[in-house]
């Protein structure tokens, strides 16, 4: 069972940057330029109450709080506009769910359905998968707009205690889909791979990246409130860059144990294959060593897989069986019809009645008849009859026919011999034949 993952942050500006990344803006490939181009039809920009999905993000940001700002003050320009949440899982896991489309799409709508309840379903300016990514993913960005309208990041996310709390309701919330809650207090993020660095990547990039202030005249007007702020600048440096080193050594520890058990898995995978194979050998070799066994209806309660490797080995013995035996049963068949046992003892009424009666309708039925006792000695052999339908039988028939052909021209050859009409070619040049 893998891990949930959510992870909010907040966001400041006009939110361009994120919008051109969520919404793979034309022009702007340089916030996503790690995605597969390939899969980029498979992302879903899923719909959204009011159309904020159809405009761009600042535009819905601004749009929004417009329509649901009540605040009696005006918007502070390094105000929090709107907040960015990750929602995914461990990488095998949603590899996996993403396999069976109709528990993805039930996955889908849980997390809407979680952030509708958490941040107000009005508040949602995109929900956005990502299948172009290592990883299937969503992206949903919300506007911070409190109950009573006021715009308020701080109090939406809620302190330490608060953001555990939504970790452990989302964690509810996904549980049916295989994905549990992480280890409290750690700072690891469950991702499976290397997305979510370049997510934080990108993100310490744009403009919502935590500078050092610039020095100015206002600044120096108010050097102690400068000073803070240097202070609180180098805090969140520090912790981005202790981030980016616990989850970089998290990710090599990630690889190490999915190499380790892609390992077990194929060694598992190996032995499996071997033993269905060896069940299904036991089966075709029981008609081989004429055990009185239907292995027909022995397969029809084996499982699939060992249908399957039944059904190869089955055809690789009727094909080493055809080798040693379809050539002379059409061969003693072909004498039969035009009664030619021996070809030395042939006689002019023999050759005349080859000649009279031998056609392509005469060959065909000859090379089908051949294929028929060859299917009784199936039969006898396995308990199975060979499927005029299938390419094995239709090779077999490509078979038998090549072996009509070559025995017209070499019976034909041996009985003109046999009674002297077939002389050498220099000879019969000479007598002007």
């Amino acid at each position: 069972m893998g891990f949930a993952v959510f992870h909010p942050s907040k966001g400041s500006g006009t939110g361009g940057g994120s919008g051109h990344h969520i919404d793979r803006t034309p022009g702007h490939e340089h916030t996503y330029a790690h995605t597969d181009p390939a899969r980029r039809e498979l992302n879903i920009n899923h719909p959204l109450q009011g159309d904020w999905h159809k405009i761009t993000l600042p535009e819905a940001i601004n749009r929004r709080i417009e329509q649901g700002y009540q605040g009696k003050k005006a918007i502070r320009k390094d105000a929090v506009k709107f907040l960015s949440l990750v929602l995914t899982g461990s990488h095998e896991d949603m590899a996996e769910l993403a396999s069976d489309p109709a528990r993805f799409k039930k996955w889908q709508q849980a997390n809407y359905d979680f952030v509708a309840k958490e941040f107000g379903e009005g508040n949602i300016m995109r929900f956005v998968l990502h299948m172009d990514e290592k990883t299937p993913h969503l992206h949903a960005i919300v506007v911070p707009l409190t109950e009573d309208g006021r715009l308020s990041a701080k109090e939406i996310m809620g302190n330490k205690k608060s953001l555990s709390l939504r970790q452990d309701r989302y964690a509810e919330a996904v549980q049916p889909f295989g994905l549990t809650r992480g280890v409290r207090d750690s700072k690891a993020r469950h991702t499976g791979e290397g997305w979510y660095l370049e997510h934080l990547k990108e993100s310490h990039q744009s403009q919502n990246k935590a500078t050092v202030p610039t020095f100015g005249l206002k600044e120096a007007l108010r050097p102690a409130k400068y000073l803070e702020d240097v202070k609180t600048s180098l805090i969140a440096l520090q912790q981005q860059n202790s981030d980016l080193q616990l989850d970089n050594r998290r990710r090599v520890n990630q690889v190490k144990d999915a190499q380790a058990s892609r390992q077990k898995t194929e060694a598992d995978a190996a032995k499996q294959k071997q033993a269905t194979q060896s069940i299904a050998e036991q089966l075709i070799q029981a008609g081989q060593a004429g055990v009185t066994l239907n292995a027909a209806y022995a397969l029809l309660e084996a499982p699939q897989a060992v249908k399957e490797a039944a059904n190869a080995i089955f055809q690789q013995e009727v094909r080493k069986l055809a080798d040693a035996q379809l050539k002379p049963i059409t061969e003693g068949y072909y004498r039969e019809i035009y009664q030619l046992h021996d070809s030395s003892k042939a006689t002019k009424k023999d050759y005349e009645r080859h000649q009279k009666y031998d056609s392509t309708e005469t060959r065909e039925t000859i090379a089908k008849e051949a294929i028929k006792i060859f299917n009784l000695e199936v039969q006898q052999r396995w308990g199975v009859e060979l499927n005029p339908e299938t390419s094995l039988h239709q090779d077999l028939r490509k078979k038998a026919r090549d072996f009509v052909r070559e025995l017209a021209r070499s019976i034909v050859q041996e009985v003109k011999q046999a009674l002297g009409i077939d002389k050498p070619r220099q000879q019969s040049r000479r007598t002007g034949m």
